[in-house]
């Protein structure tokens, strides 16, 4: 498969029919109409920047949510708990895949809300939370896709000619005009479809922040956060396992921690 025909099949699934290099077919509130690709190019920008600013109202509100200080007297379910835990982890982790982030007020008010008491917490904060995650999940996933599509835009106003150039260099990275296509995955199975110029993705900011999130998992950083300042390094993690400290072999029936059948005679 070509590559103009590839990125015509995929405009074609998010909606835009490609007519050509200037023109397609796009449809905005319900209506089909014809209009010019840079046009669609602004427009689909000017979206994403409108939904970039709902991402932020919704952190401020997350922020808002968090800062009282309520405690709860009411019965709340322990399934809701759970829920509202793994929302604060989920969280932090969203938040550790932008650069910069772990400054801010968002990621600080977040971090310090796992390590507060649950009775803190009143039950309205509990079950509002979950709602408010997904709903950044949700606008995030429309941002990367609104910003996916508009890359292709941006690909497709080379024009054809020059895309179709490129389409016999299918191995390894190709640069056109400055953006790096990385081509292929690895796996098995995965590198014969190469020659189609099929499992194509632009290297850039999505795999970028996936890089630096694995960076910044906690068994990286743990004990090494001063490192690039006085180039100390911490002690870091020790996990305490009671099974492995030591006892007095004359006490073991009392003071061994692993189970045997002398616990049944006790």
């Amino acid at each position: 498969m070509k590559t103009w025909s590839l990125l015509k099949k995929e405009l074609n699934y998010y909606g835009i029919d490609l007519i050509n290099s200037k023109k397609c077919k796009v449809k905005l509130s319900g209506e089909e109409q014809i209009q010019g690709v840079i046009k669609s190019f602004k427009q689909i920008n000017y979206i994403a920047e409108k939904q970039q600013k709902l991402l932020l109202s919704l952190w401020n509100e997350v922020v808002s949510l968090l800062e009282e200080n309520n405690n709860s007297n009411e019965i709340i379910d322990d399934k809701m708990i759970d829920l509202f835990i793994f929302s604060l982890k989920d969280m932090v982790k969203f938040l550790l895949c932008f650069e910069g982030y772990e400054n801010t007020k968002y990621y600080n008010v977040v971090l310090k809300s796992l390590t507060r008491d649950i009775n803190s917490f009143n039950k309205y904060q509990i079950y509002k939370l979950s709602d408010y995650k997904i709903s950044i999940d949700w606008v995030n996933r429309s941002i990367t896709k609104l910003l996916y599509i508009s890359k292709l835009l941006k690909f497709v106003s080379m024009g054809e000619t020059r895309i179709s150039k490129y389409d016999d260099k299918i191995a390894g990275v190709v640069n056109v005009n400055n953006i790096k296509i990385a081509k292929g995955l690895a796996g098995p199975w995965s590198r014969l479809d190469l020659p189609l110029l099929e499992r194509v993705f632009p290297f850039g900011e999505e795999l970028q922040q996936r890089d630096l999130g694995k960076k910044k998992q906690r068994r990286y950083r743990k004990g090494l956060e001063e490192y690039n300042n006085n180039g100390s390094v911490g002690e870091g993690h020790y996990f305490r396992e009671l099974r492995n400290e030591p006892f007095a072999w004359a006490d073991r029936d009392f003071d061994d921690p692993y189970p045997s059948r002398t616990l049944l005679s006790r």
